[in-house]
C-alpha cells in the first residue's frame, strides 16, 4: 500500500534511489527553488533545479502526488504581507509552468494557507509537522484551514494517541499522516527557537553562536553529556512497528531531504525492517560511540514498555532506558568518526 512520502534529495540519485520502493510511494515533499523552508538549503544552481523538475516529473508519471512545502516557522517582516502572498503565487505558477502543479502544500503559516485557500482552492492544505498541533480541541478551530494533518510527534509513538487521533480526523472529513524517523528529544524546549532559525540564516548565526559555546541542538548537547539513553524513549517509530500505525494514517513522512544515506531510510521503512544501527536512520543522523542495534532492540521485553509509555520521564523510567540501552548497545570499536564529526558534516557547522 502507498503511505510513504519521501523528501526530495539530490546527494544521490533520487530516481535510481526511489524507483525500487514506488508502490510504497504515495508523495514526494520538497522545497521549489526559492522558497524558504526548515531546512537549510543548498544554492539552487541550473543543474541542480534543473534535476528537481526532472526528478519530479518522474514521480508524477509514476503516480507519485506532490507536496510543496512552505514550512518555515518564520518569514519576518513579510509574514502577512502581500509580499508574501505574492511570492507562493509566483512559486506555484512556477510549478504548475513545468506542469508540476502539486496536489498538496505543507505550510506553519495559516496566512498562506488562507492565501492558498483563495487563490489556489484546488490544492490540498496540510498543517506542518513543525507546527506541533497535537489536540483535537486545537484543530477544530481552523478546520476550515486545513484538509490534513500530521499527529504530534511528541505522543504519536502511543498507538492509543494515534487511534484518538485518526477517529477525530475521519468524523471531520480530514485526514492524518506521521513522521517516522525524527531524531529529536521528547518534549525538545529548543524545538520552536531551532526551528525559527531557519529564516534567519541558521548555519551562519550557529558559527557566531559558538564563539559562546552555544549550540541550538540541544539533541547534540544532551548526547555529549552522555545521555545516549534519551535516544531510546525519543519520538522515531522503528520500521518493523510502522504496521502498528500505518492503518490509521494516510501518509507517512519519511526525513530524507538532507540525510547521508536516504537510501538507507527508504528501503527501512519500505520494507518495514532494518538490520542496523537505528541511530544512523533518524534525522538527525547521529553515530553514537556505540551501536544501537535495531534488531536486539525488537527482541527485547523492555523496548515495548518505552514505546507505549505515555510518560518516559522520572526514575523509573531513566533506569529502564538504561537497561534498555545496555541489553540492545555495543561499542562500535576504534577507528570510527565521532558525534561531533556527524553532526558537524550533517548541519554544516
Amino acid at each position: 500500500m502507498r503511505k510513504l512520502a519521501v523528501g526530495w534529495f539530490d546527494n544521490k540519485p533520487f530516481i535510481d534511489t526511489v524507483k525500487p520502493y514506488a508502490s510504497r510511494v504515495k508523495e514526494v515533499f520538497f522545497a521549489w527553488p526559492g522558497v524558504v523552508a526548515s531546512r537549510p538549503m543548498d544554492d539552487w544552481t541550473p543543474e541542480r533545479r534543473e534535476r528537481i523538475v526532472s526528478d519530479l516529473a518522474w514521480a508524477r508519471e509514476n503516480g507519485i502526488e506532490l507536496d510543496t512545502i512552505f514550512n518555515a516557522s518564520c518569514y519576518g517582516d513579510i509574514a502577512m504581507t502581500e509580499t508574501l502572498a505574492d511570492l507562493v503565487t509566483e512559486k506555484l505558477r512556477e510549478m504548475d509552468s513545468e506542469g508540476l502543479f502539486p496536489e498538496h502544500l505543507t505550510t506553519t503559516s495559516p496566512f498562506i494557507a488562507t492565501v492558498v485557500r483563495q487563490r489556489f482552492p484546488s490544492v490540498k492544505i496540510r498543517w506542518s509537522i513543525n507546527m506541533e498541533i497535537s489536540a483535537r480541541g486545537a484543530l477544530e478551530y481552523v478546520t476550515d484551514l486545513f484538509d490534513s494533518f500530521y499527529a504530534g510527534r511528541d505522543k504519536h509513538r502511543r498507538l492509543e494517541y494515534v487511534k484518538e487521533m485518526s477517529a477525530w480526523a475521519r468524523e471531520h472529513g480530514k485526514e492524518m499522516g506521521m513522521q517516522a524517523n525524527p531524531g529529536c528529544l521528547k518534549n525538545c524546549p529548543f524545538h520552536h527557537f531551532h526551528n525559527n532559525l531557519h529564516g534567519h540564516n541558521r548555519i551562519g548565526q550557529s558559527a557566531a553562536a559558538a564563539k559562546f559555546n552555544f549550540t541550538n541542538f540541544l539533541c547534540r548537547t544532551n548526547y555529549e553529556r552522555g545521555r545516549y539513553e534519551d535516544f531510546l524513549r525519543s519520538i522515531w517509530i522503528r520500521p518493523e512497528d510502522l504496521p502498528r500505525y500505518e492503518p490509521y494514517v494516510s501518509v507517512v513522512k519519511l526525513a530524507t531531504r538532507r540525510h547521508p544515506n536516504p537510501d538507507k531510510i527508504i528501503a527501512a521503512y519500505a520494507g518495514c525492517s532494518y538490520d542496523g544501527d537505528l541511530a544512523e536512520i533518524m534525522d538527525p543522523f547521529y553515530r553514537f560511540p556505540m551501536v544501537i542495534d535495531n534488531k536486539a532492540l525488537g527482541e527485547s521485553k523492555l523496548w515495548p514498555k518505552i514505546r507505549d509509555a505515555e510518560d518516559t520521564s522520572g526514575p523509573e523510567m531513566d533506569h529502564l532506558a538504561r537497561e534498555l540501552l545496555a541489553e540492545v548497545s555495543r561499542e562500535r570499536g576504534a577507528g570510527a568518526e565521532d558525534m561531533g564529526g556527524c553532526f558537524r558534516g550533517f548541519f554544516k557547522g
